[in-house]
């Protein structure tokens, strides 16, 4: 019998008070146990860290992309492989993880039927390791407005942008892409650096550069309502590594993994191959 240690944040945003309970209950029904960690203040990583010490043969991780993060740069590529459940608002990195699955309960019967472990890679900014994307620049403050958006509260999300100074054309940014042996320099107002592809992992970096302020504000409101890649004025590089620097030496807004940061005016990307082991949830057929 593996093994199983889980960790469950109820402090995310859409872990129910009983996660544990509830998870055992099904942990239970699928013929395995666990040692639940649940939890309740002072630092993830420290309990995180816990869990792994407990040298399990598989890690549980319920909780938001945050937690996720965390629970997969802890383990790392030698710790016990992480099978993470969507516990947050965006869930972003488990929809990547699970091909799209959403529900907790689902993933972890799918996962556990018949589980599978393999290499899962990351990105590097800063010391800061993420799984699925980082974005760079003043639009990368639309989290916020985006999820007034999704509450279609659509006054108070063009409200947030405003106050974030979101549309702001003097936030110039040039992203230097490694492709190949060669370098590809584009001049940006924002842009993203995306983990793509699983057998050979690499960086698809979308720089947004539109020609003018009405311009942003319909690349802004695009990707509010479509994603990033869905929205106009954006180029789209694949590369194995990435420099991004603020031309006018200021610190760089970003979200990592959907948490809002801020890097130093030049900062270096690189990828990591084989960061972590996951446990996935099959794809839906």
């Amino acid at each position: 019998m593996k093994k199983i240690v889980a960790f469950v944040n109820p402090q995310s945003g859409s872990v129910p008070r009983d996660g544990s309970e509830a998870l055992e209950r099904v942990l239970s029904d699928l013929g395995y146990t666990a040692d639940i960690i649940s939890f309740e203040e002072g630092d993830v990583k420290t309990t995180l860290q816990r869990a792994i010490d407990q040298s399990p043969d598989y890690l549980i991780a319920w909780g938001g992309d945050g937690s996720i993060n965390c629970a997969l740069t802890a383990s790392g590529s030698d710790g016990p492989p992480v099978l993470a459940l969507p516990g947050g608002t965006m869930n972003l990195l488990h929809q990547r993880l699970h091909h799209g699955r959403t529900g907790w309960e689902d993933i972890l019967r799918s996962a556990l039927e018949d589980p599978q472990v393999s290499p899962w890679a990351a990105g590097e900014v800063e010391g800061q390791r993420f799984y699925v994307a980082v974005m760079v620049g003043r639009l990368t403050t639309l989290s916020e407005s985006r999820e007034l958006v999704r509450k279609g509260a659509f006054l108070e999300a063009i409200t947030a942008a405003a106050k974030n100074s979101v549309f702001d054309m003097e936030t110039r940014l040039q992203l230097r892409s490694r492709v190949g042996s060669r370098i590809i320099s584009t001049d940006a107002t924002a842009g993203a650096i995306v983990l793509a592809g699983e057998k050979r992992p690499r960086f698809d970096v979308a720089a947004i550069d539109p020609a003018s302020q009405l311009d942003l504000v319909s690349v802004g409101f695009q990707s509010l309502l479509n994603g990033w890649r869905d929205a106009e004025d954006v180029s789209i590089e694949t590369a194995s590594g990435v420099t991004v620097e603020d031309i006018h030496g200021d610190p760089i807004p970003a979200t990592i993994d959907g948490e809002p940061c801020e890097l130093p005016p030049i900062c270096e990307f690189r990828l990591i191959p084989v960061a972590a082991q996951v446990i996935r949830a099959k794809p839906v057929s």
